[in-house]
């Protein structure tokens, strides 16, 4: 018979998909106390697999969109916004722009 995993309060405990104990999944390890995270924590990488396999039937709509290629020729001054030299007046840098929509929800009409 399964039995369900307690912590030592009799609350239940938190386990991988493997069955190991868990008690935090809130911290994840990183290099240094302001340091990227470390691909060892294999707990936070379990984590965001699992995240990224959800389907949530709401959110499969943002998949319905439109796509252009073209060039993006910057006008005006916009160096307050950003420093990247592809980004200042005059210059004309390759775009790709994604337009997607909302519509077509459960029980929405189609596109």
């Amino acid at each position: 018979p399964h039995q369900q995993r307690t912590s030592t309060g009799g609350c239940p405990m938190m386990t991988s998909t493997a069955g190991a104990p868990w008690p935090n999944n809130q911290d994840t390890k990183t290099a240094g106390s302001r340091g990227p995270v470390l691909l060892e924590d294999y707990q936070l990488i379990e984590k965001l697999a699992h995240q990224n396999r959800e389907r949530i039937p709401e959110r499969t709509v943002h998949a319905k969109g439109w796509g252009a290629f073209g060039r993006l020729k910057i006008t005006g001054d916009i160096s307050n916004f950003t420093c990247a030299k592809c980004l200042q007046k005059g210059k004309e840098t390759p775009l790709l722009a994604r337009f997607s929509t909302v519509a077509g929800g459960a029980g929405g009409g189609r596109l």
